[in-house]
Parts: C-alpha cells; structure tokens; sequence
C-alpha cells in the first residue's frame, strides 16, 4: 500500500477566535492547552477550565441530574438510553468536568453501587438482575470514564482493566458476544477497551496495556479503520460520518482520535481514514457534525421487558440524526448537519498530533 502525502491545513485566526468563544470552556480549554499548547497553569486555561460546569454543554447537562446523583432512572445507571447516568459521565469526562466535583463523585458511587461487578468489570444490569455479568464496551466506557475523573488507580477500576485485557481476542480486538462464541474483534467493541487504555497509559505506561493496545490499534490498522478484512468493502456506512456522543458506537475519527493519543503516525492503513478526513473539511477549516444517535423516545417498557432491565433493545437507538435535533432521551451537545466546534477540535488535535497543521 502506497503512503499518501496529505497538505499540511493552516488554521486560520477566524477559526481559533471560533474555537476560544467564551460560551463552550470545555472546547476553549482544550483548544488552549491542546491544540495551541498553552501552559494548564496560565491564565486563560485555568480561567476556561473553572466555567467547565458552570456553563457550556457540561452545565446543562449536571442541570438536568436528579438529587445530585443520578439523570433519568434511579435504579439503573444504562437505561434508558441515552439518558441516564453512564451516559452522561461518559460526556462530562470527555468535556473536562473534575471529578472533584461533588454532583460526579456522587454519581460515580452510584455507579459503582448498581454496577461494579466485584470480580472485575461493569454490568450493563443493576445488582440483583438475572445475569449480572460484565460487559465489554460498557467496562471500556467506564474505566476511561473513571480514569479521567482521576479514579485510574481505585481498586474496582483496577479490576475492571484486568478484567478487559483478559477478554482481548487472539486478532487483538474484543467483542461483546464472545461469551456466545463470537472470535473475530469488532470495530465497536474494541473501541472502548482502547479508549480506556490511552487514557490510562497517559499517566501509566504498564507494560501489559501498553501491549494490549498495541495488539488493539493493529486490529483497527489492519482493517484500515473501517474496512472489512474479507473482501476490502466498508464494514458500515456510518463509520464513514462524524458522531458525537459515541456512547458504544463507532467512527472513523473517533478511531484516529484514539490511534494518534497512543501515538500511532504515518501508518499508511490510515490513509483511507485521513483523505475522508481532509474531504469533509469545509472550506472555512471546519467540519460537521453529521450524525447524533438518537436515545429512547419513551420509557415504557418494550416487548414485555421492564425499562429497568440492563439489556433492552430500543429501533430507535440505533437510529441517527443527520439533521437537527433529536427528540425524547438523545443525548445531544450541537446540531446535526451543521458545523460543529468538537468535531472541529477532534478533527485538528489529529491532525496536529500527526504534523499537519500550520497556525496562521
């Protein structure tokens, strides 16, 4: 495979100056001290990160929290979906918010209270349900979610990785229906053991997870991010759209976002993923957002199922919003179909990581 010489992209001071609005800290914060890698002690960084909660995206979402502690459903932290609380802490890490904040810790215990299996792992069903059972892409989800919020060495965090590694498969990825024979790794369920793992090697660079993701980041490259490895086609056609949030799904960029975090660079198996990248660029330096996965839109209870069981099947979930706004329990930061400023800094934190980006 011939490696592709990509442009290097200027970043033009419009797109900065959009970028650094003062009514998103959680991406003025990181353009600060990500993209343009200005000192987290300065000024402007911590002035950014002390809104992170206080207004923006994360605010309206720890508005929405019940008691404090839980948002939608007090006796499960994963239904409905995408309201209640894995969901949300999922974002509010990605978005900054500290894990010294009371409203979090409280709902971290939650978690923990209602799903921390105590052999290793997180169950997508509350204690006491038939089947309390850990889960990949919900463990995965939640050790990077934990670590972020400074729990990387809390002992029911520490038994969760374990739990992950020993699930990896021999072709490096995971996959949530191994325990009914499935042996080929999945893009969606290995993305969130390998999300986890380049948070916690950041600060951590233990030899085993350092190899397991190494054995994870091969599996994605050999497939060339969303390819199939049988006949060379796209595994899904919505790989090949931007999401945010991801909950447990998958897309190419959320792939080289994690790939160049664990330092991948100038792999060309990334080059089908990289000129989708460079061809969704607007020509002001911006991206869309171009899809939302749409959460419940009801929480009675479906084919007889209660809505408190862990692993209810919704149409709706799986379904995308390429185009405003969702309804009911979506889980939604900007509108779809319009350019989107986390898509945007997502897109040219890879593109700095790889060393193609010129700051005008």
């Amino acid at each position: 495979m011939q490696d592709i010489q990509f442009p290097t992209f200027r970043v033009s001071k419009g797109l900065l100056d959009w970028l650094l609005q003062a009514d998103e800290p959680s991406v003025r914060y990181y353009t600060l001290v990500q993209l343009l890698g200005k000192d987290e002690t300065s000024r402007e960084a911590e002035d950014a990160e002390r809104q992170i909660g206080r207004v923006g995206w994360a605010a309206r979402i720890l508005g929405e929290q019940k008691e404090s502690t839980y948002w939608d459903n007090p006796e499960t932290c994963y239904v409905p979906k995408y309201a209640s609380c894995i969901w949300k802490l999922i974002v509010l890490a990605d978005l900054g918010v500290s894990g010294e904040d009371q409203r979090i810790k409280n709902s971290i215990e939650h978690f923990f209270g209602l799903h921390n299996v105590e052999t290793g792992g997180f169950a997508l069903r509350p204690k006491g349900s038939e089947k309390f059972d850990p889960h990949v892409c919900a463990t995965g989800n939640m050790v990077r979610t934990l670590a972020k919020f400074g729990l990387a060495d809390d002992n029911r965090v520490g038994k969760a990785i374990d739990w992950l590694l020993s699930q990896q498969l021999a072709d490096g990825g995971w996959n949530c229906y191994a325990v009914w024979g499935g042996k080929h790794g999945s893009f969606k369920a290995t993305i969130e053991p390998l999300w986890a793992l380049s948070e916690l090697l950041q600060n951590n660079p233990r030899a085993e997870w350092k190899e397991s993701a190494e054995r994870a980041s091969e599996f994605l490259l050999r497939h060339r991010i969303f390819r199939s490895d049988r006949d060379d086609t796209v595994v899904m056609l919505d790989f090949l759209r931007t999401h945010y949030p991801l909950h447990y799904h998958y897309d190419y960029l959320h792939a080289l976002r994690v790939l160049t975090t664990l330092g991948t660079r100038a792999d060309p198996r990334m080059n089908d993923a990289l000129k989708l990248l460079s061809d969704k660029r607007l020509p002001d330096g911006r991206w869309i957002l171009e899809g939302v996965h749409r959460g419940w839109r009801s929480d009675h209870g479906w084919h007889g199922v209660s809505k408190l069981a862990g692993e209810v099947f919704r149409p709706e979930e799986v379904e995308v919003i390429q185009d405003g706004w969702g309804s009911g329990r979506t889980l939604q930061l900007e509108e779809a179909g319009k350019p989107s400023k986390w898509i945007t800094l997502q897109a040219l934190l890879v593109l700095k990581r790889l060393g193609n980006l010129n700051f005008e």
